[in-house]
Parts: structure tokens; C-alpha cells; sequence
């Protein structure tokens, strides 16, 4: 495809992009999400004793991975939306993101680790996965706010790669947060 065509693809919405250059431009992103998801599956592959040893562990990973690639959408969704329609300074967006995603985070932690605690009937438990989600969730808006600027800044069109690449990071940063409070908390 000539740079041009790349270029043009990059203005408009995708919309009315021809079949194969969807396909040139899309699947990549997606190959690179799964090496993402295998990498989060060799992470927990690691802590398979750890699983053995306290199951409830299990039971609450796909609630950190989910809770953070969706706060981690959101914030990345409504970048890109900015990033071509408005002027403004990137570095407080960057500061309130951060912000918000620890408020939330917080809140969310709250709520998941009162769970957890019931779920597994243990407080232990409860408080690892609490930390866990609002740490995992803090640590995701700001990849969510670094991906489509780095994207931008490499002549890549942020709304294409951003969110598989994004995705990706954000599971395995959740996952290495998630299984190091576990070796903190429960050694």
C-alpha cells in the first residue's frame, strides 16, 4: 500500500477501506495481541504452584484482566477522540487519567476485594485482590494514555493499534501485578 493510501486510512474512520488493506492494517495488531495473551499465560504458567496451593487465587484473575483492559478502553477511546478533534495539554490529561483510573481503581478494589473475601473466606484473600485490581486498574490508564501517543508519534494510526496493543500490555502488566501482591502478601 502506498503512503499516501496509509495516510488517507489514517484520517478517515476505516469505513470505507477496502477489504485487504483492513486486513493489512488490522491483523498485525491482532498477532501482536496474541503474543500478549500467550506472554499472560506463560506469567501465570509461573505461579502454577502458588494456584495449586490457594485455588480462590484463580478465581479472580479474568476480574483483574477485565476490569483493567476496560478502564484502560474507556481512557483510550477517549484519547484517540481527542487526539484528532481538539487541542489541548496532554500532560494534565495524562495527571487527571491516572487520577481518575486510581479513584476508580480504588473503589472497584473496594468493592472486588469485599468479594473475594466472602467468595474465598478469606480477608487475606480479599485484600490481595482489592490492591491488586485498583493497582492493576491505576497502572492501566496511564498505558492507556502512553500506547496511542507513542502510536501517533511512529506514524501509526492510534484507533487501529492502539486498543489490541494496549490490551495486551494491560494483561500482562495486570497479571505481574496481581501475582506480586500475591507473593508479597502471602510470600
Amino acid at each position: 500500500m502506498r503512503l499516501s493510501r496509509h495516510h488517507e486510512l489514517m484520517k478517515a474512520e476505516l469505513v470505507n477501506a477496502r477489504f485487504h488493506e483492513l486486513i493489512t492494517l488490522r491483523l498485525p495488531w491482532l498477532v501482536i495481541g496474541l503474543v500478549g495473551g500467550l506472554l499472560a499465560s506463560v506469567i501465570v504458567s509461573r505461579f502454577e504452584t502458588t494456584l495449586q496451593e490457594n485455588i480462590a487465587l484463580a478465581f479472580f484473575i479474568p476480574i483483574i484482566a477485565y476490569m483493567s483492559d476496560a478502564v484502560g478502553t474507556q481512557t483510550e477511546t477517549i484519547l484517540i477522540r481527542a487526539l484528532t478533534n481538539l487541542k489541548f495539554n496532554i500532560y494534565k490529561y495524562f495527571f487527571r487519567e491516572v487520577c481518575v483510573g486510581a479513584l476508580m481503581g480504588s473503589v472497584m478494589g473496594i468493592l472486588t476485594g469485599i468479594f473475594a473475601s466472602i467468595l474465598s473466606s478469606s480477608s487475606t484473600i480479599g485484600f490481595v485482590v482489592g490492591l491488586s485490581l485498583a493497582l492493576s486498574m491505576s497502572v492501566a490508564t496511564g498505558l492507556a494514555c502512553i500506547t496511542p501517543l507513542i502510536l501517533r508519534y511512529f506514524n501509526k494510526d492510534p484507533a487501529v493499534g492502539a486498543g489490541p496493543f494496549t490490551t495486551a500490555l494491560q494483561d500482562v502488566v495486570s497479571l505481574m501485578i496481581y501475582f506480586s501482591v500475591v507473593v508479597i502478601v502471602l510470600g
